[in-house]
């Protein structure tokens, strides 16, 4: 019962925090690609708001970030500080980066 538990606590944090409400597929391969592909999405999310959050004044939860920067509607701070974070990973990595709206 505890191991089915843990199962149900997993996927309700990760229809939570992963916006993943159902899952599309039925095979074992569909469900993996999809939990996998949440999963790269909130890594990138989560690091992008942490490298922005030391840029920035403005306090927002992570939760309220990713609201707003799926509506569009992050403050103009924030928008400035992920450019600044995204331009200088960029120059560190060496990668070149094109303007962004």
């Amino acid at each position: 019962y505890q191991q089915r538990w843990t199962v149900e606590v997993f996927f309700r944090w990760v229809k939570q925090y992963l916006n993943v409400p159902t899952l599309f597929g039925t095979t074992e391969n569909a469900v993996y690609n999809q939990l996998f592909a949440a999963f790269i999405a909130y890594v990138l999310l989560r690091w992008l708001y942490d490298q922005t959050k030391k840029r920035t004044n403005v306090s927002l939860s992570f939760i309220s970030f990713v609201c707003r920067f799926f509506s569009g509607q992050l403050p103009i701070d924030w928008k400035s500080g992920m450019a600044a974070a995204l331009f200088e990973y960029a120059q560190i990595y060496g990668r070149r980066m094109y303007n962004f709206g």
